[in-house]
């Protein structure tokens, strides 16, 4: 049986764990064409549900259209890549889509000739970057249009929405708003990993998102729905097991999607022949990630300095420490204050740690503290 405990990527289909009252929740709002944001931390399968949900939708006969705001660095690229992706979901003819494209004053096509002679139409903004905002309300003004000719209903998902504001602070938000408010063919999927910056956006009262639509935060799957998908895997591959010694799987992997699948990637693996699943094998699991990931620490640990280092250390023995306490000083040697703010800040803009709503510091990779765990024993 091929390991189905992907990772890494984006899992669909029977590999997708669960997730149905997410699902069933997004898709109530996208048949009414409503406006969702869409928060979640990372690694909690947020942009696998996306790409679930979107088969689901062109299922129902939605047309569909899907970018990660991540891959455009300014307003000129995500404004061609936008109007290219809503025009593509609502005329798949090429010929077509180049003439409804010519149409445009601020965006015009691109046409390349494939070697067997067939077209292929992209979409690049015609005007200075000045006007790079006017382009994208443009296409957005003309997906709408397109989609009421049409009598299709489109739903654009924008990835990393969170990423907005490095374009042009709340200039974009606000002309965004005037632009998405009009639209009633179109509704929206607009998700993010940053949850402070989603939140200011949508519940601060001067920010132009405000009440623009639903705020819906993606957590943990259920661990009772996640459990059964994890059983029918085992019991397909005849593995033998004791449901309870797996309570323990989500323990270590602290509930997160990303975590569970690969600790019981890295389960199935260790028990292929002998297809028993023990608690000492379980046990061992997030060590074997965490050397399978050495290399990787190693080049982190290096480029972290000698206070960083002694805080990584000293969070990954005690992860609900607050370093800013006097006793936390105190028990590891570490100070002043003022230090340990500003190598706090650097582990965080490294991506090492991350600082939680509630302002403690955590682990942006589960594994980690094993590395270091086990890096502290090699020292000694």
């Amino acid at each position: 049986m091929e390991n189905p405990f992907k990772y890494g990527g984006i899992v669909r289909g029977p590999y997708f764990a669960d997730r149905t009252e997410e699902l069933a929740e997004l898709i109530r709002e996208m048949t009414n064409l409503g406006r969702v944001f869409l928060i979640s931390p990372r690694r909690l399968g947020k942009t696998c549900l996306l790409f679930n949900l979107m088969d689901r939708l062109r299922d129902l006969g939605f047309a569909i259209a899907y970018l990660d705001l991540n891959a455009y660095p300014d307003i000129r690229s995500f404004a061609a890549a936008l109007t290219q992706v809503t025009c593509k979901a609502l005329e798949s003819n090429t010929e077509r889509l180049i003439k409804i494209l010519s149409g445009l004053q601020r965006l015009r096509p691109k046409v390349s000739v494939g070697h067997d002679g067939s077209l292929t139409g992209t979409v690049e903004v015609a005007t200075e970057d000045k006007d790079a905002l006017p382009a994208l309300l443009e296409g957005m003004h003309y997906a709408e249009k397109l989609a009421r000719k049409k009598g299709q209903r489109l739903v654009i998902v924008i990835d990393e929405f969170s990423d907005l504001p490095k374009y042009d602070g709340q200039t974009i938000e606000k002309a965004l708003r005037a632009e998405i408010q009009q639209h009633e063919h179109i509704g929206y999927i607009l998700s993010g990993s940053e949850q402070s910056v989603i939140l200011s956006m949508t519940r601060d009262r001067k920010r132009a998102f405000y009440k623009l639509g639903r705020i819906m935060e993606l957590g943990p799957i259920d661990r009772g729905s996640y459990a059964y998908f994890i059983f029918g895997w085992l019991h397909k591959g005849k593995y033998r097991f004791e449901k309870r010694d797996l309570e323990k799987i989500f323990e270590l992997g602290k509930d997160v999607p990303h975590n569970i699948q690969r600790l019981c990637h890295n389960m199935l693996e260790l028990a292929r022949d002998s297809r028993e699943i023990t608690p000492d094998l379980i046990e061992k699991l997030p060590r074997v990630i965490a050397q399978q990931d050495s290399p990787h620490f190693e080049v982190l640990w290096q480029a972290a300095s000698q206070l960083q280092r002694a805080l990584l250390m000293a969070l990954s023995k005690e992860p609900d420490a607050k370093p800013f306490s006097r006793e936390f000083q105190l028990t590891y040697g570490i100070g002043p204050s003022s230090s340990i703010k500003a190598s706090l800040d650097s582990l965080t803009k490294k991506g090492i740690l991350f600082k939680t709503l509630k302002g403690a510091y955590q682990f942006s990779d589960t594994f980690m503290p094993y590395w270091i765990s086990d890096l502290k024993r090699t020292e000694k």
